[in-house]
């Protein structure tokens, strides 16, 4: 920079500069740790040395810095540190400022992974009481993962097509590096109006998910105010972060699956119940057909039935119309009555008796005398 020529710089605005430069290059940088010193501030000082080499570095991580990153500085520790190189004025010496600070080694991440799962256990964080239920029918979801590649896009393409709202907070999910930004995504969502918190990546090895491994993002998560799904991979050891939350699946489509299901079975039953009231239409139909054609069959049988015995009424009529006696009136006979009784023969009669002849047009008082009875029997 020419221009830089130009100036004429005090020792304190050079230190500045070159600050401001060196401030733009965050690097990551692999070395043995030595002479750790742990400030009352709650700032850890130390220096790493290249094991190979005869270079050493003086370094610092904030105590904001040092709380997340999870990782208990000891001396002899190999660790890869991610930040910044700074001039400190007073001194003028250069330190490294870390923001990050990784375990290196399997080994190393695998006890670190067994001391901390057996805190987190012994504390009850893990346990299935504390567990919380996925709420069914949730629309509103929050999601925390990267926005990039395609853990996200199979989340979405097995989504089911219930009208979710998504909420997604963009994050880093690769390495300790991403601890920052998973609890800054968290803090956005813990504020958001959702129902149900999903957490998802790809499978990895247990260096690529040391950030779900972390204390603070376990905390973080047992701490969120809505029921936690995880899908952060297959590792043999499941990561903490999962061992956390309320629900966990292997992949990012099962978190999706997790979340259609009781779409799913409401989808389902309501289908069934379509079903069963065109059923029940259909078998309403079906009666009220039975019934009009009872109906008819009833009416029908009714009319003949009325029909047949107004026929019986007229034949009895007629019957009882040509048999009766006063008919036989018009015809010349008579009926004879004593006593008001038809009398039936001439025994029934003795010289002397009264008698009312009844005829057609009226009835003729008569005495009965001996030659007439005579008469009558044949004598």
């Amino acid at each position: 920079m020419p221009e830089l020529l130009q100036q004429l710089f005090t020792v304190a605005e050079y230190i500045e500069l070159l600050n401001t430069f060196l401030k733009r290059e965050v690097v990551r940088l692999s070395g043995e740790v030595t002479q750790v010193q742990r400030a009352a501030s709650g700032h850890v000082y130390f220096t790493v040395k290249d094991p190979k080499e005869q270079a050493t570095l003086s370094a610092v991580i904030w105590k904001f810095s040092y709380l997340r990153c999870g990782v208990t500085l000891e001396q002899g520790m190999q660790v890869i540190l991610t930040g910044t190189p700074s001039v400190y004025a007073p001194t003028g010496r250069l330190s490294f400022v870390a923001d990050t600070v990784e375990l290196t080694g399997e080994g190393a991440l695998k006890n670190a992974y067994d001391e901390l799962k057996k805190k987190l256990t012994g504390e009850g964080l893990f346990a299935p009481e504390r567990k919380r239920q996925v709420p069914e029918l949730a629309r509103t979801i929050g999601v925390v993962t990267s926005r990039e590649g395609a853990v996200i896009h199979d989340f979405f393409n097995n989504l089911g097509k219930y009208g979710y709202d998504v909420r997604l907070a963009d994050a880093r999910v690769e390495g300790q590096q991403a601890v920052g930004p998973l609890l800054e995504a968290l803090e956005t969502l813990r504020h958001e109006p959702i129902e149900a918190l999903v957490v998802i990546r790809g499978g990895g090895s247990l260096e690529s998910l040391q950030a779900f491994n972390n204390e603070m993002l376990v905390r973080a998560l047992v701490s969120f105010p809505v029921p936690v799904i995880a899908g952060i991979g297959h590792d043999q050891d499941v990561p903490l972060a999962a061992l956390a939350a309320d629900a966990t699946v292997s992949t990012p489509t099962a978190a999706a699956h997790l979340l259609n299901r009781s779409w799913d079975e409401a989808h389902a039953k309501l289908r069934q119940v379509p079903y069963l009231v065109e059923r029940v239409g259909r078998e309403l139909s079906r009666i009220q057909t039975d019934l009009t054609l009872a109906w008819e069959s009833i009416v029908d049988h009714t009319a003949d039935a009325i029909r047949r015995t107004g026929e019986l009424f007229a034949t009895a009529e007629r019957t009882i119309r040509l048999s009766n006696p006063e008919r036989q009136l018009h015809l010349g006979y008579a009926i004879a009555r004593k006593g008001g009784k038809v009398v039936k023969s001439t025994r029934g009669v003795v010289p002397g008796d009264e008698l009312a002849i009844q005829l057609s047009d009226g009835t003729v008082d008569a005495s009965v005398t001996p030659p007439l009875i005579k008469d009558l029997v044949g004598h």
